[in-house]
């Protein structure tokens, strides 16, 4: 029988953070399997959407616009006809424009 190999799952940022648009966040699991691929989410119109990622692994995504950013990051992995899937917490991020400068929201 076996275990899950994704455990957890957890980003370089954490809830209310504020980053700059081209800042780079991470994610990554622990896992007992290393083969593990990652993809992002990102919550709009009320349900969850995938992002693409920067790393070839999907572990890592370059933050691309302006606002306030409710992510979420998914580590799975392959064993036989088993997928075995576990999602980060959800972060909301406030992503400026330029470093220093505020969201205006109109």
């Amino acid at each position: 029988m076996f275990s899950v190999p994704v455990r957890s799952v957890g980003m370089n940022v954490t809830e209310g953070d504020h980053v700059t648009v081209g800042d780079v966040i991470h994610c990554s699991a622990d896992t007992v399997y290393p083969l593990v691929t990652y993809y992002w989410q990102q919550y709009i119109n009320e349900s969850w959407r995938p992002l693409d990622g920067d790393g070839s692994d999907g572990s890592m995504l370059t933050l691309s616009t302006a606002g306030v950013k409710l992510l979420r990051c998914v580590a799975y992995s392959v064993i036989g006809n088993t997928n075995y899937s576990i999602m980060s917490d959800n972060v909301t991020l406030y992503v400026n424009a330029q470093a220093g400068e505020c969201i205006q929201i109109y």
